[in-house]
């Protein structure tokens, strides 16, 4: 739960940076813009890092290595790590805050 106010503390303040530098005036339909941009972007990298996570592309990333490798460096392409294995982050933080920054991108699409 710390995490996920941490996070939704990060992306208010990046909101608002992003509408002082790119809009210069505080308005409704510049934090609805900005946060949608932020919660968007937040969730995509989300769901990314989780796909990747779960293993859905190691299957495919070692026999792309089998293939395009020559017999003479195989031990070195079996030896490397797979992409679930680099990206070993908890992602739920992550979409859950970038989910609630959307969620409150509605709320004020709904007061404008």
């Amino acid at each position: 739960m710390r995490k996920i106010l941490q996070f939704l503390l990060i992306y208010q303040l990046l909101i608002f940076t992003f509408i002082f530098i790119f809009y210069r005036e505080a308005t409704l339909l510049s934090y609805i813009n900005a946060s949608f941009i932020i919660g968007g972007v937040a969730v995509f990298i989300g769901l990314v890092s989780f796909v990747f996570s779960t293993g859905f592309f190691d299957f495919f990333t070692v026999s792309m290595r089998k293939v395009f490798t020559s017999k003479r460096r195989m031990e070195d392409v079996m030896s490397m790590r797979k992409p679930s294995e680099i990206f070993s982050a908890p992602v739920g933080p992550l979409l859950i805050s970038g989910c609630i920054t959307l969620l409150t991108t509605g709320i004020a699409l709904l007061f404008y």
